[in-house]
């Protein structure tokens, strides 16, 4: 019977659905994961949240309460450093009243830190890779450990429980290449 509203002679001639279908695909877009513009429009969003909650006298605690979680937790992820569950995030945009394009940014991946620079030649094209494609592989990583509550992915690989092994092959030229295989248990950080 739902499959009926997906069909467009019925979606375009019943205004009701129309607007049921509008609301549904609304719904499911803010269940995926959002990509805002630049690092700078995503600071600006958490900053404008965080002015929110103090026009409005709410405090991280009241806040916390509110929505079930811990006061630094909810701080950190008005700050841009955790990742809220869609249900927490539909909280606090109803407590703190927020705008839809400050909303989006509670719906993004925390980006935590920048890679350490180093002049060993062999360590820094490592580290020049990862610096080049990091943002893609978290991304990557992101949607791989990805859940249907909306915090899955939120993680890291461990350095601890982890392996790495090198191994040289031969590309497609014939040329000698590496191969740098890693394998770490997932951490996803921790709800609290």
């Amino acid at each position: 019977m739902c499959i009926d509203y997906l069909k467009p002679e019925v979606y375009l001639s019943n205004y009701k659905i129309k607007i049921l279908m509008r609301m549904f695909l609304i719904n499911l877009d803010m269940a995926k994961t959002e990509v805002m513009a630049s690092p700078e429009e995503k600071a600006d969003a958490f900053r404008r949240a965080r002015e929110r909650m103090k026009q409005k006298g709410i405090t991280y605690t009241k806040l916390a309460q509110s929505i079930g979680k811990d006061a630094m937790f909810i701080a950190a992820a008005l700050h841009g450093q955790h990742k809220l569950s869609i249900n927490d995030v539909e909280k606090l945009s109803q407590l703190l009243d927020l705008d839809t394009e400050t909303k989006k940014a509670f719906f993004t991946y925390p980006v935590r830190t920048n890679y350490p620079t180093e002049t060993d030649p062999f360590k820094y094209r490592i580290l020049e890779a990862i610096g080049l494609y990091g943002d893609a592989m978290r991304e990557v990583f992101n949607e791989l450990f990805a859940d249907e509550i909306g915090r899955g992915g939120d993680g890291i690989m461990s350095a601890i429980d982890f392996s790495i092994k090198l191994e040289k092959i031969t590309g497609s030229h014939g040329e000698p290449r590496l191969r740098i295989i890693m394998d770490g248990k997932y951490l996803e950080y921790k709800e609290f």
